[in-house]
């Protein structure tokens, strides 16, 4: 892949396109158009590897082909096959083609990937191999009315999959989405942070990681580094770079749960994430716990749904936090996320977890 401008797309979670923009605007000062569920913007090879490696929020980052209009199978494979798929795939790698398809007349998913695929192999002068080596190329096709845009994925798993989580807890929370909420919560890292509801410490690991302006993307891999124009000697200067931005955290970062268990999970995550010097796990019931500080912020992700059992509904959870907070921690600002129904209002931050609705509600503010 010469190092040309190409136009990317940075997926995220509907609710945090300003929160990605706004990271966005750290790494290229080209302009961005926000639209649903992501944000459009122009770079070359450095703002590829960029967001990539430091983007909290979002979910995957694409290089944009082309978009191309076509109502009939043979239409679509001809202008396939002319993209430069040489550019992002090597001959004996495996592809993937993901479709969705709306308004237009070819409407057959299975089909239009089928087709693609076929193109990508015709242009490439390649069979499809049985290297199960390295995970297949995604490339993704959207069709809305007649329009079908193709694009590479640059990114290869999840960017939530950070690398560090190699414990879990029931119903624990995607890394992006609990960096998202600090991002929203305006903490940066000047207060004291707890989590009384840790589970496996995603909260707290992500606070820490924000706080010592470590990138989320460190300890991992992407598949454009499996390119035929991967820059191995331009990745290492960003990662170099990275390491030298790195910042002392100087607050307590805290996470509690009632589960030995829980609290185990967080120690070993906290360990693989490079930052078990930075966060404190201990066991505690979140309704009794004492702050670990005189002021500071919570945010915390409590059971809800089938995960409550003990604490009543989300309403009355949200109303008992509150005033645990005013009772206990008067010095102390609060953040707690909640399903979206409880006390909606228009300016809470919302967004989907788990294919369920959920706001994230201010402790400190009253119903």
């Amino acid at each position: 892949m010469k190092n040309t401008t190409e136009q990317f797309f940075a997926i995220v979670t509907p609710g945090f396109e300003q929160l990605c923009a706004t990271e966005l605007h750290q790494i290229t000062s080209a302009p961005l158009n926000i639209s649903h569920g992501g944000i459009s913007f122009s770079g070359k090879l450095r703002e590829l590897y960029l967001a990539n490696l430091w983007l909290r929020c979002a979910s995957r980052i694409l290089v944009r082909l082309d978009s191309v209009k076509s109502r009939d199978f043979p239409t679509l494979f001809q202008k396939a096959v002319h993209l430069p798929w040489g550019k992002f795939i090597k001959p004996q790698r495996q592809v993937t083609v993901r479709v969705s398809c709306h308004t237009s007349r070819l409407n057959h998913s299975n089909r239009v990937a089928e087709t693609i695929e076929k193109a990508i192999y015709k242009a490439l002068n390649a069979t499809p191999s049985d290297d199960t080596d390295l995970e297949p190329q995604l490339v993704f096709a959207r069709f809305e009315d007649d329009i079908c845009t193709i694009s590479v994925d640059s990114s290869g798993e999840l960017l939530h999959k950070r690398g560090y989580r190699q414990s879990s807890t029931v119903a624990p929370m995607r890394e992006t989405l609990a960096a998202g909420c600090l991002l929203r919560s305006d903490w940066r890292g000047e207060l004291p942070l707890w989590d009384p509801f840790c589970g496996s410490g995603t909260l707290p690991i992500e606070a820490a990681l924000l706080a010592a302006n470590i990138p989320p993307g460190l300890q991992r891999s992407f598949t454009c580094q499996q390119w035929p124009g991967y820059r191995d000697g331009l990745w290492q200067t960003l990662v170099s770079e990275a390491r030298k931005v790195r910042r002392e955290v100087q607050v307590t970062i805290t996470g509690s749960d009632n589960s030995e268990q829980a609290i185990q999970a967080a120690t070993n995550n906290a360990q693989h994430a490079g930052v078990a010097d930075m966060v404190h796990f201990h066991l505690a019931d979140a309704m009794q716990a004492q702050a670990p500080a005189a002021t500071g912020m919570i945010i915390c992700n409590p059971p809800y749904g089938e995960r409550l059992t003990t604490t009543g509904s989300p309403k009355q959870l949200l109303v008992r936090l509150q005033a645990q907070l005013r009772a206990n921690y008067p010095h102390w600002s609060g953040w707690a996320l909640l399903p979206q129904d409880t006390a909606a209002s228009s300016d809470n931050f919302s967004f989907s977890n788990g294919g369920l609705a959920v706001t994230l509600y201010p402790l400190h503010r009253k119903l």
